[in-house]
Formats: structure tokens, C-alpha cells, sequence
């Protein structure tokens, strides 16, 4: 179970959203207030002035910080601050390696503006830097933002892959209320058609077709052995075609509250690229997401 969770603080409604969360699911836990002062000019110092602009940065983070902390005096957990200086790509991924972190819950994007779904935020440079689970967290409903809810069914996308199951585990672990559903992408066999000339292409297609059922079976199979594992049941969803396309898919026909990603599938790749399955999933996945490495 998570025990010191980062939320990183600008002060914008997502950012909120972001703390209401950690503070919902991680009931106990300490929780840390991580604001970010990006480099900046300080012109009040030009013609022979003592200057002043550092004097109102710093006041105004820890001013921001100080009433966010004020906002959760119920908190069964501890909330301690933290402001530091630096490039918020940079400074959030190191603060995470050098303070033993083990989860971060951030906004899907901060005061910058950016409308757009991650694509060059700071979310999405920490999702990929970061060597704990990051959650994201985004409005539900565009222009309704009451808060954290927990969630009533949470999504997994599952290839028996080692990421995979630890997402999969995760979810068990977090969300012990919750439906659980793991969804299973199968690759299409064929882009249009295959010739066949003979019986043996016949029978050769047929037995492909069979392996692809085996696989269906063996993948869901291991769900529900990792469910048994934590004395849970495991609901089964399948989709065909390109993996993000099928994930996308599936989660927009049924009623989602969160998803559950391993950072990478049975490919072996090992690190996020542009692209990838997991990371197209966070970029366009409309409700909160885990990444877990």
C-alpha cells in the first residue's frame, strides 16, 4: 500500500482535483505538497534596486500551499509542504527519486491553460520519468468538478504481460470496492483476406484461429488467478484490432470511473515512446488514469 504520496500544487482546479483524490484513496497516508517555482527574471533589480519580485514568488507558493493544507484539517493522514525551485519536468521526476516516493497523483494539465490532453505537459514528461505509479486525474464531466469519487468500476488492460499484472494487482490492492474488469485486445489475424490454394492453407488458417481463442482463454485465465490471489472476481471484456484503438473503443461504449495501465505489453519494450499503447491511453483516456511501471 502506498505510503508517501507526491501531489504536485499550481494552484489550478486540476491540481485540486489531484489532492481531493490522494487524499480519498489514500486515507493515512503522507501526503506531500510539491510546489514547483519555475525560473524566472527578476527586473526589480535593474538601475541600483534592491529588488523584490523573489520576495513575492516565494510568498505567493507558500501562501498557495499553506491554504491547500488549510482546506484538509479532517485528514486522518499527515500533509506536509514542499516548495523548491526548478523546470517542473525536471525538478518533479528528481524530487521522486530522492525522497523515496512511492506514488504520485497529479493533474491532467495546470495553469499554463493547455486544453489539449497531455501532449507535451508536465503530466505526461512525469508519467514517462517517473519510476513510481502516476495517477492522472481529469474532470469526468467537463465543467462539473465536485471533487474525488471513488470509483465503481475500474478498467485493465491485460496481455499477461509483468506490467500488466502489476496493474491488475493494483487495482485489486486500490480499489477493493470496485468492479474490475480485465479487457484483452486481440491482433486480427488477417489485414483483408489470406488465399487459400490448398487444404492445408485451410487447415492452417482454422488452427490459427484456434491459437487465437487458446490465447483469449490463458490471458483471462491468469486474471482470474490473480483475482483469486486477492479473494476477488474478475469480470472478462475483449475487443479486436489495434490495441489503442481497442482500448479507446471499449472505454467509450462502457461506463468507466478509472483505468489501470502497465507502462508497456508483451512487446518487451521497456520504456515509454511516442506511440505507445500506454501512453496514447493516458493522453486520451477521459477519466483518471494509473500508469504503473
Amino acid at each position: 500500500m502506498s505510503s508517501r504520496i507526491l501531489v504536485p500544487i499550481d494552484g489550478s482546479e486540476e491540481s485540486r482535483l489531484a489532492l481531493d483524490h490522494a487524499l480519498a484513496q489514500f486515507p493515512g497516508a503522507h501526503i506531500i505538497l510539491l510546489h514547483v517555482i519555475e525560473p524566472f527574471p527578476d527586473h526589480t533589480k535593474a538601475g541600483g534596486h534592491t529588488g523584490g519580485r523573489a520576495k513575492q514568488v516565494f510568498e505567493k507558493g507558500q501562501h498557495l500551499l499553506d491554504e491547500m493544507v488549510e482546506r484538509e484539517n479532517e485528514y486522518t493522514g499527515t500533509v506536509t509542504t514542499e516548495l523548491i525551485y526548478g523546470r517542473p519536468v525536471h525538478a518533479i521526476p528528481r524530487y521522486v527519486e530522492t525522497h523515496g516516493i512511492d506514488e504520485i497523483v497529479i493533474g491532467s494539465h495546470g495553469h499554463d491553460g493547455t486544453a489539449r490532453l497531455l501532449l507535451g505537459s508536465v503530466a505526461e514528461t512525469v508519467v514517462r520519468r517517473a519510476p513510481t505509479p502516476v495517477t492522472v486525474v481529469r474532470p469526468i464531466d467537463k465543467g462539473v468538478k465536485d471533487g474525488y469519487h471513488p470509483p465503481e468500476h475500474v478498467a485493465v488492460p491485460f496481455d499477461r504481460s509483468f506490467c500488466s499484472r502489476n496493474a491488475l494487482e493494483y487495482a485489486f490492492e486500490q480499489f477493493p470496492d470496485a468492479t474490475v474488469t480485465a479487457l484483452f485486445v486481440k491482433s486480427p489475424l488477417f489485414e483483408a483476406y489470406e488465399p487459400i490454394e490448398s487444404e492445408d492453407d485451410l487447415n492452417d488458417v482454422l488452427a490459427d484461429g484456434e491459437e487465437t481463442e487458446n490465447e483469449t482463454h490463458d490471458v483471462f485465465e491468469m486474471a482470474r488467478q490473480i483475482a483469486e490471489q486477492h479473494e476477488r472476481g474478475v469480470e472478462t471484456a475483449t475487443e479486436e484490432g489495434d490495441p489503442s484503438r481497442g482500448i479507446l473503443g471499449w472505454l467509450d461504449e462502457n461506463d468507466v470511473d478509472h483505468v489501470v495501465i502497465g507502462c508497456h505489453g508483451r512487446d518487451g519494450v521497456a520504456r515509454w515512446v511516442l506511440g505507445s499503447v500506454a501512453e496514447t491511453v493516458v493522453r486520451r483516456t477521459p477519466v483518471p488514469v494509473t500508469a504503473i511501471k
